[in-house]
């Protein structure tokens, strides 16, 4: 790699660590600094070579690949600080839920951006990223943001940069959901007469074998539901009782939500 390809990493919370983490440990880029006002998150950072700072300056200007790992509300001050430092071939790289590339093209002057939408298994190298670029991100490029993207789960390339607006809330948020129902059968077994350790381990591992049965398989959700569901049995009463309550309206009108607030965000961004 050249010099240009070094990487800078604006923020340092559970993602933007979780990132940097990967993209170090898969040699990605040449060189990797770390933006992050909170010197005590970068602190171990040291002993790695990755080069720390609790600014943004012109040095930044060194870095082909400029990462926007901070929360949404944050942008309007980072893209202030940003943009006179910004050279034309550099390319900016943002995680921020709800905003839109549009949106960073006009508050940092900067043509080049890219967009993604990762979720928290990346701190285990299992993340699921949706991104979607500015068409003069180039071939080359692409395939160096593709394998830093790569470096910590999977990915996907999308045209349309409205799907990740429904990725967000459906794989980015998605973790958050899957603990909160899971969090319900830990508690379901307890209220059945279960120990709360026995309940915890029972649930987490079902989740996880299902999960892993699913993705190592060649059938689809309901053919692997229908398999386990026996006639009169346990699982068709339960499963009866969820039709009952419409799951699937539950779930979409969850979904739905936090499509909704994505919106917000994006709108609260131009104010």
């Amino acid at each position: 790699m050249n010099q240009k390809e070094n990487a800078t990493f604006i923020g340092f919370g559970n993602m933007g660590s979780a990132i940097v983490d990967a993209v170090y440990k898969k040699k990605c880029f040449n060189k990797i600094t770390v933006i992050e006002p909170d010197s005590s998150k970068t602190s171990n950072l040291k002993s790695l070579s990755i080069l720390t700072d609790i600014k943004i300056s012109e040095e930044i200007n060194k870095s082909k690949y400029v990462w926007i790992c901070v929360k949404p509300q944050l942008f309007k001050k980072v893209s202030l600080d940003l943009k006179s430092f910004l050279g034309k071939d550099q390319i900016l790289i943002s995680i921020m839920a709800g905003i839109t590339k549009n949106q960073i093209v006009q508050q940092t002057n900067h043509l080049k951006v890219v967009r993604i939408m990762p979720n928290t298994p990346a701190q285990i190298s299992k993340g699921i990223s949706v991104w979607n670029t500015t068409n003069n991100v180039n071939s080359d490029e692409r395939i160096i943001i593709e394998k830093a993207l790569n470096s910590f789960g999977k990915s996907i390339l999308v045209d349309k940069e409205e799907i990740i607006n429904l990725s967000t809330a459906l794989s980015g948020s998605g973790p958050g959901f899957f603990y909160r129902i899971l969090e319900s059968f830990i508690i379901a077994g307890e209220k059945s007469g279960l120990d709360r350790n026995i309940s915890k381990k029972l649930a987490i591992e079902t989740f996880i074998g299902s999960a892993e049965l699913l993705n190592s398989s060649s059938s689809t959700p309901e053919e692997l539901r229908i398999a386990v569901t026996s006639p009169g049995g346990t699982t068709e009463a339960g499963l009866n009782y969820l039709e009952k309550i419409n799951i699937n309206d539950i779930i979409s009108q969850t979904i739905a939500e936090a499509v909704n607030r994505g919106n917000e965000l994006s709108e609260e961004s131009n104010n």
